[in-house]
């Protein structure tokens, strides 16, 4: 209920309750009998006064209970996302460390490949100039021969 919504109905009741005294006051009876009627009619207000009272701290109440829950859905909802959140961090750690080993392998392999071509391209090397340099020994060989 709005704070609006209390403030007419709270008038309304001092409203009634004003009314009803003035029409007792106005009303011809005996002493008796209008303190007895202003005593029914003020136990009447202040029952309608209790129950208004009442309806107020139970609405307070489910107000309060209803916050109370969504904050514990609110705290529970929270706690979901961040596991939810700390598993994919976790299996993208994962798989960033299975694809890191498997680039190093690769790296260690590719590594391994060169450094296999590179020894024989060095032996090749190794052939070719002992080759040459026997070939130029030859040469220089049958040169003396043929200028001696």
């Amino acid at each position: 209920m709005s704070q609006n919504n209390g403030g007419f109905l709270f008038g309304a009741i001092v409203g009634a309750a004003i009314g009803g005294v003035v029409a007792l006051l106005y009303a011809p009876k005996s002493g008796h009998e209008l303190r007895q009627d202003l005593s029914d009619e003020v136990d009447y207000w202040l029952d309608r006064a209790s129950d208004y009272t009442d309806y107020a701290v139970e609405r307070g109440v489910e107000m309060y209970d209803a916050a109370a829950e969504a904050g514990t859905d609110i705290r529970v909802n929270l706690k979901k996302s961040a596991d939810h959140l700390k598993e994919s961090a976790e299996e993208l750690k994962d798989e960033a460390s299975k694809e890191w080993k498997h680039i190093k392998k690769e790296a260690d392999q590719s590594k391994e490949d060169v450094e296999a071509k590179a020894q024989e391209v060095a032996i090749e090397v190794e052939n070719e100039l002992t080759h040459s340099a026997d070939e130029i020994e030859e040469a220089a060989k049958e040169y003396l021969e043929d200028h001696q």
